[in-house]
């Protein structure tokens, strides 16, 4: 059920943002490119042009929904603290893990120096945390997933709360009445203010804007949030021992607990072991596939490890594996029928760091047969 407080109040909904229109021009943009190819000219129907701009939107429609979203909270009684970000805070957090304002004055939690996730506000009640989603995009399937993984790991981190989402969008948007029940859903008029939006591109008279700074006592760091211990790669290696306490394929009971699933929101997928590429060409021959999407040489993957991983989709589990290359590449296998997609994987990103963790941590009694990988796909089919 909604909160009955939650109701959009007509600042929010007609964007009206006079009055803190000077604190706009303090925040952070990605505007660099935006300008470099205004000033070359490019066709403003090019879809790049209109994709780049869009983008720029979407951050200024952020920014307006914050500076309103924050006096609406200091008007309502029933919000008793609100985070702080941009250029209201002035603290800037680099450590290893935790919930901290990052170097672009964002809401982030970060595992080992990269971001989990971001939140585009942050404000409780007595008894609910509240993440804040604020987008200008037409559908939402994409926001809708992304939702999960940062309820999750708020229950993870306030597990005495209960986790709630405001979501703001504008006129519209399709797809308003799939949001889940915890999620209150705002729709606004459409930000179409293109001389507001152009003196942010250009940052013009930036000068002459006066920051107006806002003072309460809700008003809150991310620094000062107490929150529960999350080890991000400590708990993958839990996750990983307690699967594989079983003689022979994976326990399936630890995997079906409710802890269990909400880890699955927030880690994507998660390690059970490994396999050596002679082992994947027999897990191939054995799932019969037919067709690679992109040759793999086999010769060249890092420590001859294709790690083996647990994915919950929307019609039960999957296996999915991942190498790299000793050229540093990161690839990712799925099996659709009888056929083996090969993807690229950032090779910074979250999927690497954790295979270069867990690079310390498979052991040889990590390692998977044929006839395991048989039994697993046995218990999860």
């Amino acid at each position: 059920m909604n909160s009955k407080f939650l109701k959009m109040p007509d600042e929010i909904k007609y964007l009206q943002i006079e009055k803190y229109i000077d604190n706009l021009f303090f925040y952070s943009y990605h505007s660099r490119y935006l300008k470099k190819i205004q000033k070359a000219n490019l066709d403003k129907d090019d879809s790049h042009y209109i994709s780049t701009y869009s983008s720029f939107i979407g951050e200024v429609f952020e920014n307006i929904i914050y500076e309103l979203l924050l006096q609406y909270a200091i008007k309502t009684k029933e919000i008793v603290k609100f985070v702080l970000k941009g250029p209201h805070q002035d603290i800037f957090d680099n450590i290893k893990n935790g919930l901290m304002i990052d170097k672009n004055s964002q809401i982030v939690y970060k595992a080992g120096y990269k971001d989990v996730t971001e939140f585009d506000g942050l404000f409780f009640t007595k008894d609910s945390v509240y993440f804040v989603e604020s987008t200008i995009v037409k559908t939402t399937t994409s926001l809708r997933k992304r939702l999960k993984k940062k309820k999750a790991l708020l229950e993870i981190l306030f597990p005495q709360y209960e986790i709630k989402a405001l979501i703001v969008l504008s006129e519209g948007v399709i797809g308003t009445a799939v949001f889940p029940d915890y999620c209150t859903v705002w729709i606004t008029k459409p930000l179409s203010n293109n001389k507001l939006i152009q003196s942010l591109i250009d940052q013009t008279n930036k000068q002459t804007k006066k920051f107006i700074k806002s003072t309460h006592q809700k008003l809150i760091h991310s620094k000062d949030i107490n929150i529960v211990e999350f080890k991000y790669f400590d708990t993958l290696h839990y996750i990983l021992r307690q699967i594989r306490a079983t003689k022979q394929g994976i326990n399936f009971d630890f995997i079906q607990k409710p802890t269990t699933q909400r880890y699955f929101e927030v880690f994507t997928k998660l390690y059970i072991g490994y396999i050596d590429s002679d082992t994947f060409v027999n897990v191939l021959q054995y799932c019969n596939i037919v067709s690679i999407s992109e040759d793999i040489p086999l010769n060249n993957i890092l420590y001859n490890q294709i790690i083996v991983t647990i994915e919950h989709t929307a019609t039960g589990y999957e296996l999915v594996y991942y190498l790299k290359l000793k050229n540093n590449a990161l690839k990712k296998l799925e099996l659709f029928d009888d056929i083996l997609k090969v993807s690229n994987k950032d090779s910074k990103g979250f999927t690497a760091s954790e295979m270069k963790f867990f690079k310390y941590i498979l052991k040889k009694r990590y390692q998977f047969t044929l006839e395991d990988i048989k039994f697993i796909k046995k218990q999860i089919d």
